[in-house]
């Protein structure tokens, strides 16, 4: 019996579903896609809206049985778990040369343009995160909501909306993009560049650990934990990175907070940083800085 594959339905969504496909060696297979309350929202212009959004719909077909496995961005998961469902994370990058920056940020140019950013050029994002990354890094002053899929992005940067765009390096080079574009150095989102694999309980008629593709889930889950613990999510004006010492699990956890004027920034180590990172937050007043953009 075909497996029953649940995905949204844009072109990146669906890419990623042939990596999974590729990477998980599955033959036999049917596509569902699923149009969510995230993309109906996202046609409607809005940018800030509960991720939960973009994955519950999904989530729901697979809990009700109508499809077997549902492949999601990792990033656009919420921070709390469903408990009826399993995730597993796919990178397949893990084990390439370029996989330490597989979840980088590209600044991208219109076409024919140098490649040189100016505090007046016009950028485009969605993202408050990025907004904020761009202030604070590039400075940046006339920055843009932009919101679609990749190609209308793109399309709009091209036909002269936009100066310059953030997207991620992952889905553009998914997507096979050749852009005009600088890779940008800051940290991103949890989960920006993997991919999440879901499934029921219960279901064991894929074999996970075969692959080597799939990733340690720690790494995932232990920024999943940090949010939790700071009432935040992957709208909020902050960015994580997680490395782990493959030898004894040992993690460094670094965080940065962007408030409106200034931003927070601190690394912890070891098997407690979750714990650390959310004293270290506390202590210097992390909450001032998330809730100065509500």
């Amino acid at each position: 019996m075909a497996t029953k594959i649940g995905t949204r339905g844009s072109k990146l969504a669906l890419k990623q579903v042939d990596i999974v496909i590729e990477e998980l060696g599955i033959i036999d297979y049917e596509v569902v896609v699923i149009k969510t309350e995230g993309d109906r929202r996202s046609e409607e212009g809005k940018t800030q809206f509960d991720k939960l959004n973009f994955v519950e719909a999904i989530e729901n077909k697979l809990i009700a049985g109508d499809i077997d496995i549902a492949v999601h961005s990792a990033k656009d998961m919420p921070a709390k778990d469903n408990p009826k469902l399993k995730n597993s994370y796919l990178n397949e990058m893990v084990n390439s040369a370029t996989a330490d920056n597989w979840n980088k940020d590209l600044l991208i140019f219109k076409n024919g343009v140098k490649k040189i950013f100016s505090k007046d050029l016009k950028l485009g994002t969605s993202s408050l995160r990025r907004k904020m990354q761009a202030k604070f890094y590039l400075g940046a002053e006339r920055i843009h909501n932009l919101n679609g899929n990749i190609d209308t992005r793109i399309n709009k940067l091209n036909s002269g909306e936009y100066d310059c765009i953030v997207l991620a390096k992952a889905g553009c080079e998914r997507l096979g993009y050749n852009l005009n574009s600088i890779e940008l150095d800051h940290l991103t989102s949890p989960g920006q560049g993997i991919i999440c694999i879901q499934t029921r309980n219960d279901f064991n008629k894929l074999d996970f650990k075969s692959s080597k593709s799939i990733i340690n889930e720690q790494l995932i889950n232990l920024q999943k934990e940090f949010l939790k613990h700071i009432n935040a999510d992957c709208n909020s004006a902050l960015a994580l990175k997680i490395t782990e010492d493959g030898t004894s699990q040992n993690f460094k956890l670094d965080v940065e907070i962007y408030g409106q004027k200034e931003k927070l920034k601190f690394s912890t180590f070891g098997q407690n940083c979750v714990e650390e990172a959310v004293q270290m937050f506390h202590k210097s007043n992390g909450e001032i800085y998330l809730n100065e953009h509500n």
